[in-house]
């Protein structure tokens, strides 16, 4: 085990991130962080078109009033309320974004604070894409030092890293040296927040921003001198750990800090439903040019991670929401539709009496040398005939999304719920060139 004793590399990263600047980002991590943001933005409006989105809209604006949009909804709140509806939002339909190997979704809990407290601050562009990137670095680079899955682990790692990656945004934009950012940092391993047990349940996104929030809270509470001990992240590792195999690595935040950027292999997400399954979607898509009809179907064998079993291998989903985390009807769902989207994971898809029979005819086997982002899927049809597909991205979950590809992804998202869509598009596609980003405001009216 190696110890969290000290904090030096909390400081590290703190001083770095509090000492650098937009231009000392390189420019192809500006551009996959603007990519980012595009794609939050369409995920975090869209969910206002799932009825799941009333209640936590209607959670945040009790919280606080103020005049920060919750994108998409009409309606207004605080920092707090509105960085934690939008954080929640951007998770509801399972779309935003995923790095594997550290097992978090660094958008959610970073790019709705960044935008929130840089709305209110009066920050810019550039400051948002900053902010952005180095949060989400460090989101990322603290999921690696864990080396959690839910393979073992019931958190949902989005959440448990989230908190102190929004406090370091927050501190960021609010103009915290380095030691105000390390504090914020502290203050939010504090937090520990998110389970596993939630998946399948409308908590599942909200647990993500109440996160974000908590971030906001624990920046604020290092602007004031609030004392925390510098023994935190020994003792955030320590619980987050407890009862597994403690082999998590601190130095994993700050190596070659500067020189690799994690955020590269962030993966925006093509399909609405967990990650796991995006390689056999896409095996599905290949396998569906063979033209094979449904009614042919025999049987279809389907070889994954265990972790993607851990994750979703529920075989009987009852809802919509617990269909996201069913490979069986994720892949039942592909072969009778195809390229999947959020329509497809409704309560009235999962009774469906044709889904149902192919869901049944769907095997799941589980193999440790099978990677997390490969799947390979063996359809028999009734007369003997088999057809197999592998999709093997390693650490990779889906294909690289395009400027294009995330543009289609807004409209479908977007334009249902905001007729201005592609204003709001237009204006966040050239972030980096807007001055005070409270201009924004006036498209969410």
């Amino acid at each position: 085990m190696v110890g969290w004793r000290n904090m030096k590399e909390i400081e590290e990263f703190a001083g770095f991130a509090a000492e650098g600047s937009y231009d000392s980002i390189p420019d192809q991590v500006k551009e996959k962080t603007k990519l980012a943001i595009l794609n939050t933005l369409a995920v975090n409006i869209g969910a206002n078109s799932n009825p799941e989105s009333k209640p936590i809209v209607s959670v945040s604006r009790k919280i606080q009033n103020g005049e920060l949009p919750i994108m998409g909804s009409g309606i207004t709140s605080g920092i707090f309320g509105a960085v934690l509806a939008n954080s929640a939002l951007s998770h509801i339909f399972d779309f935003d974004d995923t790095h594997l190997k550290a097992f978090v979704h660094p958008s959610a809990p970073v790019i709705p604070t960044a935008l929130m407290v840089g709305m209110e601050n009066h920050k810019s562009g550039e400051d948002l894409i900053y902010a952005a990137t180095l949060g989400m670095e460090f989101e990322i680079r603290l999921g690696l030092a864990l080396g959690l899955d839910e393979t073992y682990s019931q958190w949902h790692n989005t959440p448990l890293c989230g908190t102190a990656a929004s406090a370091l945004t927050t501190s960021l934009l609010r103009g915290g040296k380095s030691n105000e950012v390390a504090s914020a940092i502290l203050h939010g391993l504090t937090s520990l927040i998110g389970s596993t047990s939630n998946f399948g349940t409308m908590s599942k996104s909200f647990q993500v921003g109440r996160s974000a929030a908590e971030g906001v809270v624990s920046a604020l509470a290092a602007e004031e001198n609030i004392t925390v001990s510098p023994k935190m992240p020994e003792t955030f590792a320590k619980l987050a750990t407890k009862g597994f195999k403690e082999h998590y690595k601190l130095k994993e935040i700050t190596d070659n800090l500067g020189k690799v950027w994690n955020v590269m292999d962030n993966s925006l997400k093509p399909y609405p439903c967990c990650v796991g399954s995006h390689p056999g979607i896409d095996a599905v898509l290949m396998l569906k040019k063979n033209d094979i009809k449904l009614s042919e179907v025999n049987a279809v064998d389907i070889l994954v991670n265990p972790v993607v079993l851990a994750l979703a291998g529920n075989s009987e989903p009852k809802t919509g929401l617990e269909a996201k985390f069913s490979i069986a009807q994720i892949i039942a769902l592909a072969l009778t539709y195809g390229k999947l989207y959020p329509e497809h994971f409704i309560d009235k898809e999962v009774k469906d009496p044709s889904i149902v029979t192919i869901r049944k005819k769907i095997r799941l086997h589980g193999d440790e040398t099978i990677e997390r982002g490969q799947t390979r899927i063996e359809l028999t049809t009734n007369d003997g005939q088999k057809f197999v597909e592998e999709i093997n991205r390693g650490n990779r979950p889906s294909a690289e999304l395009t400027t294009s590809d995330v543009h289609d992804k807004f409209n479908h998202l977007v334009n249902p719920v905001m007729k201005n869509w592609d204003e709001i598009w237009n204006f966040f596609e050239k972030i980096e060139a807007v001055d005070d980003l409270s201009e924004c405001r006036r498209l969410f009216s």
